[in-house]
């Protein structure tokens, strides 16, 4: 992927929003001029910016016109991506030029969409400048170069937008990095009824994103997270335990942890122990329920909570941290209290390896 592509995820209760960023004032220049927004500003209920700048057509050409084949490609050649918002420079040079916004494109029998606008720039390609500030949003600070979107796209994906944006917040920044005074930003924003949705991973890889690689990173910063937080804290591991493994009761967990900070065990043997005892308590739970029925006692939910009720015993937390080591590949010598015998923790150590 470019060093100069971000893609975040962002998960809410009904949808998932996907936003890739491409920063390009690296590679494309900005031509800047003052506006008429010191006169102009008086006699408009809209405000417009006070400086009045023109991007490179080659933008389009190079960054925004792929993204509409890569669309085609993956949703098919009767969707478009919808002109929203676009104003282009017509005319001999960047002081003697004439305006046309997306409305003024049907007048000319044009699509106001992204393949309409492909064909326009082609047919017009020896006047054509570029593109110029469309929108300014006061209240955002953001100004406007290209916005367009395809609402119901698939039955998962609800909406693609693509927009080309400056930031006036982030001014100060492409000043410091870039010595520029405008730092354009590409964006394409997806929101889907899931983040694991097989149209979007396809889309993604027409667009050169190794999703595969963006997730397993995500997913490693997100264990490694947690992985420091419950090492710090004993309260952190305690919550994480109990959150996870819910037929672990109160004092289940804390045995563990009780075992954990007494040997200084790390984070992922804990996490072994519990995934173990859990699973020990289950099986014995499915056992129990298999003795009723064949009684003809058999009531499912009161002997769950009978078995998930009872705190195990402190040899089987023992026996757990032994195996969890085993398993890991760490060379550690459990010390757990007097009052637990060898051969009873010997006898739990034999039934967590049948499970």
């Amino acid at each position: 992927m470019d060093d100069h592509i971000s893609l975040s995820i962002y998960n809410k209760k009904k949808k998932s929003i996907c936003i890739i960023r491409k920063d390009l004032a690296k590679s494309y220049e900005i031509e800047v001029d003052a506006s008429e927004a010191p006169v102009l500003n008086k006699m408009l209920n809209e405000p417009e910016p006070y400086e009045s700048s023109i991007a490179d057509v080659k933008i389009l050409e190079d960054e925004v016109f792929p993204i509409n084949d890569a669309f085609q490609n993956v949703f098919g050649s009767d969707k478009e991506l919808k002109l929203n918002s676009i104003k282009l420079a017509i005319g001999s040079n960047y002081h003697d030029y004439v305006t046309i916004e997306e409305n003024d494109l049907i007048k000319f029998d044009v699509k106001p969409t992204l393949s309409g606008l492909r064909d326009f720039i082609k047919d017009n390609k020896e006047s054509f400048l570029g593109f110029l500030d469309s929108e300014y949003i006061s209240e955002e600070g953001n100004v406007i170069y290209l916005n367009c979107s395809k609402k119901n796209v698939s039955e998962n994906i609800y909406s693609i937008k693509v927009l080309i944006l400056a930031s006036m917040q982030q001014r100060g920044f492409f000043l410091q990095q870039e010595h520029k005074y405008y730092g354009l930003q590409l964006y394409v924003i997806i929101e889907s009824r899931k983040s694991n949705d097989d149209m979007l991973f396809e889309f993604l890889k027409e667009l050169n994103i190794d999703w595969e690689l963006v997730f397993f990173r995500r997913k490693l910063a997100i264990h490694d997270w947690m992985e420091i937080e419950c090492e710090r804290n004993s309260e952190n591991l305690k919550s994480f335990l109990r959150a996870k493994f819910e037929t672990l009761n109160y004092f289940d967990v804390n045995n563990i942890i009780r075992l954990t900070v007494k040997n200084q065990l790390p984070f992922k043997v804990a996490n072994k122990m519990a995934s173990l005892l859990y699973k020990m308590k289950n099986e014995r739970a499915i056992r129990i329920q298999d003795k009723k029925y064949n009684e003809n006692l058999y009531q499912e939910d009161q002997i769950q909570q009978d078995e998930y009720s009872i705190t195990l015993k402190k040899a089987e937390v023992v026996a757990a941290a032994k195996l969890a080591c085993v398993y890991l590949g760490i060379q550690k010598k459990i010390k757990f209290d007097r009052d637990i015998s060898d051969d009873e923790v010997l006898k739990y150590e034999k039934e967590l390896l049948n499970i």
